[in-house]
């Protein structure tokens, strides 16, 4: 079997738990060097996955490493400056979501993977949900057979709380994290007090506007944004032939979990897609379909549909390392998800 060659840049938490103990059992690919700025932790990490070799730094694992792909789970702040000297190097890459802190920066790297020709994901892992994909094949097949007539509205919301599950990562040490350079967090058109904000939206809400647009291809317009920082905040989104809401709050000390989903209502009933927390392994998001009582169908007028017992982030990965062997884009391509950067500015440009 063919292997993809993998250098590893970044040994935290989300790099081991949600990816690494992943990639290490895949039967195609091979992760072979790792790059990390903690000596400790780069050693015990290497040791614990049985990674032949280990560098400080990414810049030294470009140098010095015979890899193929690079996956770089770093600090969302340095995201873009390693994913741009990875493209630069003509590797494919895969990094966890934002691609990038503003849409500038978002652009320049995907003109560069075009350029470079290589494979280029961005870890939207709720489009390799099993319920996700199974609720975009109901989604589309209602309205082409018009069984529960038009879509009249969409609201997909975000109850931003604890979601790690009880996670932890497998190796840890007690070494301080390097020091953080200044780094753009924010557009310059937008007001400085804001950057903050913008930084933590675009870090959180950026899934449920990448999951939005993979369910309803139709691009919305903002209309209004309703934005309180210590409350529910709304975008009123414009479809064209039917309206939609974005709805979000950030409650980062509820420890009790994650609330997310989505709501598509038709003429005649509604698909409601209920998503657990991102971190609940082998748990995919659940489908209920409600159709009105003038529906004439064989199917009971409420079902309830499970997605099979996989993980998002497991799929996605597979799905990168898939594709960067075949050399194509994968559904969570950087080239798609920056058109997440075209709905988030304008949600944002509502408010200055």
């Amino acid at each position: 079997m063919k292997k993809l060659t993998v250098g590893w840049v970044g040994a935290g938490f989300i790099g081991q738990a949600a990816h690494l103990e992943r990639f290490v059992n895949f039967d195609d690919a091979k992760v072979v060097a790792l790059a990390e700025l903690r000596p400790e932790l780069r050693k015990k990490v290497s040791l614990s996955y049985d990674i032949p070799e280990n560098v400080n730094s990414h810049k030294e694992l470009l140098e010095n490493v015979d890899c193929q792909a690079v996956v770089a789970i770093v600090n969302r702040k340095h995201t873009f400056d390693v994913a741009r000297d990875v493209l630069e190097s003509e590797r494919h890459l895969l990094t966890e979501k934002p691609m990038a802190q503003t849409k500038a920066d978002a652009e320049q790297l995907v003109n560069l993977a075009n350029k470079k020709g290589v494979t280029y994901s961005v870890g939207f892992m709720r489009r390799y949900d099993d319920g996700v994909r199974k609720a975009k094949k109901i989604i589309n097949r209602l309205r082409k057979n018009g069984e529960l007539g038009k879509v009249i509205s969409v609201r997909i919301f975000v109850e931003a709380g604890g979601d790690y599950c009880g996670i932890t990562p497998r190796i840890t040490s007690e070494e301080k994290k390097p020091e953080l350079g200044q780094v753009k967090i924010a557009p310059d058109w937008l007001s400085k007090k804001l950057h903050l904000d913008y930084e933590m939206f675009v870090n959180v809400c950026s899934h449920d506007i990448n999951l939005l647009r993979f369910l309803i291809p139709e691009k919305p317009t903002v209309n209004v944004v309703d934005y309180r920082p210590s409350a529910f905040s709304y975008a009123l989104l414009d479809f064209g032939s039917f309206p939609g809401i974005l709805e979000w709050v950030f409650r980062p000390e509820d420890t009790e979990g994650w609330k997310e989903g989505i709501e598509v209502n038709f003429e005649r009933g509604k698909i409601v897609l209920n998503m657990p927390p991102s971190f609940l392994r082998n748990v995919s998001s659940n489908i209920s379909i409600k159709k009105d009582s003038s529906v004439k169908s064989r199917e009971s007028a409420e079902s309830f549909i499970l997605g099979d017992f996989t993980w998002s982030f497991e799929n996605s990965d597979r799905a990168f390392v898939t594709h960067a062997l075949k050399g194509s884009q994968s559904d969570h391509s950087g080239q798609d998800s920056l058109k997440d950067f075209e709905i988030i500015d304008e949600i944002w440009q509502k408010l200055e």
